[in-house]
């Protein structure tokens, strides 16, 4: 692996968030992954690896949606890992999946937290992606919105009293 320098990992991983915005982004990721690289999608339990199956899943992503920001909220780094917190909105341009066609131009923001997992070269071999697919549904009306209930003022902890 080449020589760890956090700012420089940083900005690899900051450019590699914005680059999603571009309407190139599918044939640009490429740059930034590895030829055998995966991709796991926790949110709907998919994984895609190697650079044909991750090129047409960036490529179905810019059919589906438009308006695609991407916005960084924090980089953590390390030698071979880094954490991306990400913003990600996107406007739906095509119903898929279980989406209505009500569905159709409603825009949906969602907070993503991807775990990448570097090469030997530098460039990444493994991403981790979580975020709340619920949350996405609810906003695009496939699911009712989950009514705020205030969190009770206690803790587990509360009819415990410390030992001194």
């Amino acid at each position: 692996m080449p020589d760890f320098d956090e700012s420089e990992r940083k900005a690899f991983v900051e450019r590699w968030v914005t680059m999603w915005e571009s309407p190139t982004a599918p044939a640009d990721a490429m740059e930034y992954y590895t030829e055998d690289s995966v991709i796991e999608d926790k949110a709907f339990d998919h994984t895609y690896r190697g650079h044909q199956e991750l090129h047409a899943y960036f490529s179905r992503a810019g059919e589906l949606f438009s308006d695609i920001r991407s916005v960084s909220l924090g980089v953590l780094v390390g030698p071979s890992h880094a954490v991306a917190h990400v913003r990600y909105s996107a406007t739906v341009r095509e119903p898929f999946l279980c989406l209505p066609e009500s569905s159709r131009g409603q825009r949906f923001s969602l907070y993503l937290m991807s775990l990448l997992e570097f090469a030997e070269d530098g460039r990444i071999a493994r991403t981790v992606d979580a975020y709340d697919r619920t949350s996405v549904l609810q906003q695009l009306g496939v699911l009712p919105a989950t009514p705020r209930t205030p969190a009770p003022s206690g803790t587990p902890f509360s009819a415990t009293t410390p030992s001194g």
